[in-house]
């Protein structure tokens, strides 16, 4: 009977794969075949729970090679070179790293500059959760050279645009729907942090807090198992020099509460420094008049010369919070240089301010002059090197067992929660990858300290802020949301009608008493809009209590309260309406030439049927 059964799918199987064969339209392989016709026996849940493990894997084992390749070459250049060389490394290949990236970017990806979270979430809201699928394979590559030759970034942000990209494709792919779409993208870039750090839950956060804000989902089961299998993936295949874990700590004391609290400021401050760098350097290279190229080399130069000055910049970094976190110092600071002074404790105090005040500058010139990386690591370093150099501070002023294992950890968690504004992944992403839940009050303290000190500063992340400005990502705001799907063109009345300057005040008059219109637009001979005519000043002649000869139209028309543009947000577009207190609206192009009336209704009618989507 057993036989039977399986025969009898098999059967099916071939009858399915025979309709693919034959479709003229796109072309499928036999596993995607399989897949389709797998997707038309599961249900709508079972499916996606299939496909959260698919997406899961394919995203870890993106992150799981791109750790593993740069983690080879930087392995290589600072253990196995002498410090002579490595110098000579330090200068050379960051400059390298940069120009070749900028190189691979204009001559194999069209010199597409796209490569921030940011623009995933544009994708959400106003591509339907469609990534484009070069992202799938360009963020790897570019990352790779970026980082691996030294460039003071990091790979979690590619990592995860690489994951929302497999997400996205896959759902395109087997024909999901926007909801399906977007979830499978989010647990695509669940699934590569997931990798990066064998942190499932801080996956899961970075999912909730970044990517699905102002979303409504209640299917977070494929989230949670594509973060799963991307940390699995990483726990199996990569070496543990290769995973980020700091397990050596001491247990937390409550008497070290103000600690905590303080070590919080200082960290939201560094935050809120860290971020106004990130925008000043942007700014100037968006400003400067030269090509791709040329921005790559004046960044690759002035990255190099810091990399010199600072070894700690070199690269991701997270070797160098490895070493401090066992009370290694002369990783950083060569020891030669100690003899050069006569306090070694101010040498490393000095050095160490000095390589965080640069971190900001040298991971802004490298995401900003051509190279492709994220925030992730360098406000986890920051933050490492913060707690560390607050934890020596405070030993050397006569503070007896100072937690610096501890410090190191939670002011991690603290320069990432006020760079990302992600405060609930970076609690879990230090818990999970230090095995330290016992620290969960100091994480949490510290975390949403800095949190706030930059949410007072800017409500929103100022990498996200003119998108946000411009209704491009979606917000914790959900009214705000639902609008910006709104397209102008959605809510043109159809039934708009058009009267020219010159027409005859007698056809004008029968139009007008076999419309159902209240409100007609006056254009002249070039169809340019003149202005609108309302039902109210043609009642006296549609009456008879004047005579049609008297009309003339171009001194009945009048100018609306506002002109509607196809540049116009649909939240601006109601508040012209509230302001105004009409139902319709010209829509007008640049030219001035009129393109219909916008309904108020329709726009409430298409807001109704979006909140339905949405909810459901």
């Amino acid at each position: 009977m057993k036989k039977f059964g399986l025969k009898k799918l098999y059967i099916n199987f071939l009858l399915f794969k025979r309709a693919f064969v034959n479709y003229p339209f796109q072309k499928f392989n036999i596993v995607e075949i399989l897949l389709f016709w797998i997707k038309s026996r599961l249900s709508r849940s079972q499916f996606l729970v299939l496909s959260g493990i698919l997406v899961g894997f394919s995203a870890g084992l993106a992150g799981v090679v791109l750790k593993t390749f740069v983690h080879s070459i930087q392995e290589f250049l600072n253990n196995d070179l002498p410090i002579n060389e490595r110098m000579i490394a330090y200068a050379v290949f960051p400059f390298a790293g940069l120009v070749i990236t900028a190189l691979v970017v204009k001559f194999f990806y069209d010199n597409d500059q796209k490569k921030e979270i940011s623009f995933v979430l544009n994708d959400i809201a106003q591509n339907e959760s469609k990534v484009n699928s070069r992202k799938m394979h360009s963020q790897v590559i570019q990352s790779a050279i970026t980082v691996g030759f030294g460039g003071s970034a990091g790979l979690e942000t590619p990592i995860a645009i690489t994951g929302s990209a497999i997400g996205s494709n896959y759902a395109q792919r087997y024909r999901l729907g926007y909801k399906e779409r977007t979830l499978l993208l989010a647990a695509g870039a669940a699934a590569g942090i997931a990798s990066a750090f064998n942190a499932p839950i801080a996956g899961v956060m970075f999912a909730f807090e970044i990517l699905l804000t102002g979303l409504v989902f209640s299917d977070f089961i494929p989230l949670v198992i594509a973060a799963i299998c991307g940390s699995l993936l990483s726990r199996i295949m990569l070496q543990e020099d290769i995973l980020f874990i700091l397990t050596a700590r001491q247990s937390f004391d409550y008497a070290n509460t103000f600690l905590y609290i303080a070590l919080g400021i200082v960290t939201g401050f560094y935050a809120r420094y860290f971020l106004v760098v990130s925008e000043k350097v942007k700014t100037f290279f968006d400003r400067y008049k030269g090509g791709p190229i040329t921005k790559a080399v004046i960044g690759g130069v002035i990255l190099s010369v810091l990399c010199v000055a600072f070894p700690p910049l070199f690269g991701e970094g997270y070797m160098n919070i490895k070493m401090l976190h066992q009370g290694n110092i002369n990783y950083l600071i060569h020891k030669e240089i100690f003899s050069f002074f006569n306090s070694p404790d101010l040498v490393i105090i000095g050095f160490l301010i000095l390589t965080l005040l640069f971190k900001a500058v040298a991971t802004s010139v490298t995401l900003n002059s051509g190279g492709n990386g994220g925030n992730f690591a360098p406000s986890l370093i920051s933050g490492g090197l913060i707690g560390f150099l607050f934890g020596f501070i405070l030993t050397i002023v006569g503070v007896v067992d100072v937690p610096i294992a501890n410090l190191m950890l939670v002011g991690m968690a603290g320069v990432m929660s006020g760079v990302l504004y992600a405060p609930l992944t970076a609690i879990f992403l230090i818990a999970e990858s230090s095995s330290g839940y016992d620290l969960f009050i100091p994480l949490m303290i510290v975390s949403v300290i800095a949190f706030l000190i930059n949410k007072f500063f800017s409500s929103i992340n100022p990498t996200l802020k003119t998108l946000a400005a411009e209704g491009k990502i979606f917000t914790t705001r959900h009214d705000q949301n639902i609008l910006n799907q709104i397209k102008i063109m959605e809510c043109i009345n159809e039934a708009s009608e058009v009267i020219q300057t010159n027409s005859d005040i007698h056809k004008v008059l029968d139009m007008c008493r076999n419309s159902n219109q209240n409100t007609f637009a006056v254009v002249d001979e070039n169809y340019r809009f003149w202005g609108i005519l309302n039902r109210e000043q043609l009642r006296p002649f549609l009456l008879g209590a004047r005579p049609p000869e008297e009309a003339n139209l171009t001194e009945l028309t009048i100018s609306p309260n506002f002109e509607i543009s196809m540049k116009d947000r649909i939240v601006d577009v109601i508040k012209m309406f509230d302001e105004s207190d009409v139902w319709q609206l010209p829509l007008v192009s640049e030219k001035k030439e009129f393109l219909g009336f916008i309904s108020r209704s329709k726009i409430l009618s298409r807001y109704r049927m979006l909140l339905k989507e949405y909810s459901e």
